[in-house]
């Protein structure tokens, strides 16, 4: 009986690993919104933003930019519409416009 019990922990862990590398991956999501405050000197945007399918509901929240010169136009109040990538747990905006 222990070495059947032994063969289904490893296999789980196994499958948790496998598992593990997904959340590696680079995933780029679409993303709209209204601009609600810019922090150029920090690199971030405080968007009000719609759902992002597949990632988060709509929320107000803080995004990091790549650049700074992607949000040193806009203003509170702007709506905007993007690409927000993420990987390891960080998002990051790599794209935004004004709509």
């Amino acid at each position: 009986m222990r070495p059947l019990l032994m063969a289904v922990v490893l296999v789980c862990l196994a499958f948790a690993g496998c598992r593990q590398g997904d959340t590696d991956k680079e995933k780029i999501y679409d993303i709209k919104g209204k601009v609600v405050s810019v922090d150029i000197a920090k690199k971030s945007v405080k968007l009000d933003h719609e759902d992002i399918p597949g990632f988060m509901k709509a929320m107000e929240m803080s995004f990091d930019v790549t650049d700074a010169k992607l949000i040193e136009s806009l203003k509170a109040g702007d709506q905007v519409q993007g690409k927000l990538k993420v990987k390891s747990g960080t998002q990051l905006i790599t794209e935004l416009r004004k709509q």
